[in-house]
């Protein structure tokens, strides 16, 4: 499988293999992206904290990730009594996006 960076820098590499890109950054997301503008999917690998990158398809810089980023497996991950990992951080704790709870410390 070849993996595609969106990012217009890379694509001036002389060679299209990830090795190439992924060289280039420090840290760096891999998995699957799709384009707003023309509804393509594909596999992109692009540098962390891009929100969106250029569509193979149809080149607008439309792409987004497909599913959101997650721990590696070691690391340990706050998790809600209701099972849910994903908490807005307010001044007053951590807050479930799921049932609204507030995890505090």
């Amino acid at each position: 499988m070849r993996l595609r960076c969106g990012i217009r820098c890379c694509q001036s590499l002389s060679g299209p293999d990830v090795g190439d890109v992924v060289g280039l950054f420090e840290q760096h997301g891999q998995g699957e992206a799709f384009c707003l503008g023309c509804g393509h999917t594909w596999q992109a690998v692009a540098p962390t904290g891009i929100e969106s990158f250029q569509c193979p398809a149809c080149e607008r810089f439309t792409g987004h990730w497909k599913f959101e980023f997650y721990p590696a497996a070691d690391q340990m991950v706050r998790e809600c009594n209701c099972g849910n990992q994903l908490f807005y951080l307010t001044p007053d704790g951590h807050l479930c996006a799921n049932c609204g709870v507030y995890q505090r410390y």
